[in-house]
């Protein structure tokens, strides 16, 4: 092969990765961002019926609303034998943003449509109901909720149920284009194995009705994944109490801002073994608690 036949073929290649990085830098960004101010209503229904936001402090409650109304500028929220009212918009996408609101660049870039259902619908092809689903297949893109749910959600700040919270971390999981409770656009693979060994172990207290984390989150690695992070957004003060091992894993993969600094290996080349089991920090909390009520 001749120089120029060789340089003709990196040219191609160099090419093809810049455009498949430009890609994936697109896919993060939003297409439409503000061009007004946030509305004085929608900052009213936060301050009235999303905790979260009532916790943070005025710069990140400014970074709350942009990124909601980027959220509401870039997926449509339809009603399915109902309208769609203001406070449907917020909380759905209050529910959206305080998933990923420790990352900072990160968008639904993905998602198209949130539809509305007054109350529990059937899913599709089969004889159950659902107050949350995230589509599959022909219907990828869209998340569907039930409204009862979604308000009882933010209504009620103590039951470790918020159906929003709960479908997001499934679109959240879905990045890698898979729901296995594995987050792999978050999770670190050194995190991974000890994250799959605490599911095991909590799975089992669950089954044999020795936790107090809902019996839901037993179905499947991914569906303690979101019901374990409901848990950790709504009440993180008990689920420090009484699963520390948990509320430290969790605040480690929604908080990336807060994570330490890679340790060197030890001679042997083994991570550190006790990467989860230091004391918390009992300094201050940490973002996204800080925007929790207890």
């Amino acid at each position: 092969m001749n120089w120029t036949a060789l340089l003709i073929i990196i040219g191609v290649a160099i090419g093809i990765l810049i455009r498949f990085s430009g890609y994936n830098l697109n896919m993060n960004r939003p297409k439409k961002n503000p061009e007004r101010p946030f509305p004085q209503q929608w900052r009213n229904l936060l301050v009235q019926y999303v905790a979260f936001y009532n916790r943070l402090n005025p710069l990140d409650k400014s970074k709350f609303e942009k990124r909601v109304h980027i959220f509401l500028l870039n997926v449509q929220i339809v009603g399915v034998d109902t309208e769609v009212t203001h406070l449907d918009r917020i909380l759905v996408a209050s529910g959206a943003i305080i998933p990923i609101f420790g990352f900072d660049s990160w968008h639904y870039s993905n998602l198209e449509v949130v539809e509305i259902h007054p109350d529990k619908f059937l899913i599709p092809n089969t004889d159950q109901y659902a107050n949350g689903l995230v589509g599959w297949g022909k219907m990828e893109g869209k998340v569907k909720l039930s409204r009862k749910a979604l308000v009882e959600g933010f209504y009620n700040n103590n039951d470790q149920k918020n159906v929003a919270i709960h479908e997001f971390v499934h679109v959240l999981d879905m990045q890698d284009g898979k729901i296995d409770g594995k987050m792999a656009k978050v999770i670190q693979e050194i995190d991974l194995k000890p994250w799959l060994q605490i599911i095991h172990t909590k799975m089992k207290a669950i089954q044999t009705g020795n936790s107090s984390i809902r019996d839901y989150a037993s179905t499947s690695n991914a569906e303690f994944l979101a019901v374990i992070s409901e848990f950790f957004f709504e009440n993180p003060d008990k689920l420090e109490r009484e699963h520390p091992d948990l509320y430290r894993m969790l605040d480690h993969f929604y908080n990336p801002k807060t994570r330490p600094k890679p340790q060197p290996k030890s001679k042997q080349g083994n991570p550190p073994k006790d990467r989860f089991k230091g004391p918390s920090n009992n300094n201050g909390p940490r973002e996204v608690k800080s925007a929790l009520v207890n």
